[in-house]
């Protein structure tokens, strides 16, 4: 099957000096390029992960391509750009598909234009319906003309003209991912929680049925709506139908990924939505406010470990760090404090924090993890992504108590119970559920001691739960643990 487009309407204008420089004359060119003549090309850049470099980013490290692999679903757009600083008016330029295979596929825009100030258009490569991978699925383009015979079609040479690009359609590699492990709630009805269900390779609309791809655990009444949806990501609304009015239970629903049609749980895929018992603390004391400095992106929290992580033998306590951070709240929250006002008179702007939560994870690079708990030496084989084993930030993490709601020096402590996931490159995914609970106690002024115990469930890694002894410190200064742990000797886990 062929078909013949013109190229007619702009999408995308880049900067004259960027065409002039970057576009007209990229140094993984092979051949020197006549700069004199103008001429049309196509300019599909990809990076190492198969992943199309997108306007406005523009790498110049990469070559440009004239075949390229396609194993996602997403809306492909592939740059054509024309080499003509000084051009006076516009220019069509014709182009021709053509398919091989079954493909149902939308080129568009039938017709595009380049003019003096916009040398970059755009073609928009839509994927219908799902395709034969087993047979050859193949989209050639190639330039053809343009209505200015001064432009030629293509670099002129004969090595790398680039006025040919071949897709070939491999095997859709689909996945999907939660965009949270938790939602906390008040418990009242009415009231509504959000989250994204985020489909990174794209999805086909119809192929995602809420009924199939979630199961749910309830342990209240809620609905849930789509909100929003977008080429790789589905928004959801919780709303509560009733009020969960006894605080002093914890209510919680779970809502958790199938893997089903083709499409793979990736990441996080097990969403908690709880309401957790309510307890009247002073926020004045501000206890997780010792365990962070916003202004030093590398400010870390220190922990011993109890635990055989070098295997040879003998149990002992092992240090390690994590990065630690404080929970942002809604400013109406029971238990917000005012970070910063911003310096403005305006309350919308304003940062609060909860008084008695802090979470490990990272701010430089959303793509790493930090080790919270030690868990990175829980494991051999483990992924360090944040996409692969999103576990390894925990946010929140660790939960205080004073005592008798208002004492600055001491109290007790929890693990933020919650379903963590920790993967590896080759595919394997573990959810393990976490908790715990323990004291903390202000050692001098400045120095707080956390001493408490943490569960972990998994029945294939564990065998159902274990636990681990911690102590935990907001100064990289403090006493060596002089006890031994009288619980589980953790050894590293082959995942």
């Amino acid at each position: 099957m062929t078909i013949s487009f013109k190229i007619k309407d702009t999408r995308i204008a880049i900067l004259f000096l960027l065409l002039n420089g970057i576009l007209s004359c990229n140094h993984k060119d092979e051949v020197a390029v006549v700069i004199s003549t103008p001429f049309v090309r196509f300019f599909l850049l990809v990076d190492a992960d198969n992943k199309v470099v997108e306007h406005p980013r523009i790498n110049s490290s990469l070559a440009i391509v004239d075949t390229y692999h396609k194993v996602d679903i997403r809306t492909l757009k592939v740059p054509v750009t024309l080499s003509y600083p000084s051009l006076q008016r516009s220019v069509s330029v014709d182009y021709r598909s053509e398919i091989t295979g079954n493909l149902d596929l939308t080129i568009s825009p039938k017709s595009l234009t380049f003019e003096p100030r916009r040398l970059v258009d755009t073609l928009y490569i839509t994927t219908n319906k799902r395709w034969d991978h087993a047979i050859t699925q193949q989209l050639k383009l190639q330039l053809l003309s343009t209505d200015d015979p001064g432009i030629h079609i293509g670099i002129p040479n004969s090595i790398t003209p680039n006025h040919t690009l071949t897709v070939d359609f491999g095997n859709p590699a689909l996945q999907y991912t939660l965009s949270t492990n938790r939602v906390e709630i008040r418990g009242e009805a009415g009231e509504k929680a959000h989250f994204d269900l985020n489909l990174p390779r794209g999805y086909f609309p119809d192929e995602i049925v809420d009924q199939d791809i979630f199961r749910f655990t309830n342990g209240f009444d809620y609905t849930l709506e789509r909100e929003e949806e977008s080429d790789t990501r589905i928004s959801y609304r919780v709303t509560l139908t009733d009020t969960l009015s006894n605080d002093f239970l914890a209510y919680e629903s779970i809502v958790a990924l199938n893997e089903n049609n083709g499409y793979q749980p990736i990441g996080i895929t097990s969403l908690q939505i709880v309401k957790p018992v309510r307890v009247i603390r002073d926020i004045s004391t501000n206890p997780a406010g010792l365990f962070y400095d916003l202004s030093d992106p590398f400010h870390r929290t220190y922990g011993e470990n109890w635990g055989d992580f070098n295997e040879d033998g003998s149990c002992d306590w092992t240090s390690f760090f994590a990065f630690s951070f404080p929970v942002e709240v809604d400013a109406d929250h029971e238990n917000a404090i005012l970070y910063d006002d911003q310096g403005t008179s305006d309350p919308s702007d304003d940062v609060y924090h909860h008084a008695f939560k802090i979470g490990f994870g990272t701010s430089s690079n959303p793509s790493l993890t930090t080790n919270s708990f030690n868990f990175k030496r829980w494991f051999k084989g483990e992924s360090n992504s944040s996409e692969i084993s999103p576990g390894f930030n925990v946010n929140p993490a660790l939960e205080f108590f004073p005592e008798g709601g208002t004492s600055t020096t001491r109290g007790t402590v929890s693990v933020e119970s919650q379903i963590i996931t920790i993967g590896t490159s080759s595919g394997s995914s573990y959810n393990i559920t976490i908790s715990g609970e323990g004291t903390y106690r202000k050692m001098n002024t400045e120095l707080v001691e956390v001493s408490f115990t943490l569960s972990a469930t998994n029945d294939e890694l564990f065998g159902g739960m274990i636990t681990s002894e911690y102590f935990m410190y907001n100064q990289p200064v403090y006493p060596e643990p002089t006890i031994s742990g009288s619980n589980n000797c953790i050894n590293p886990y082959d995942l």
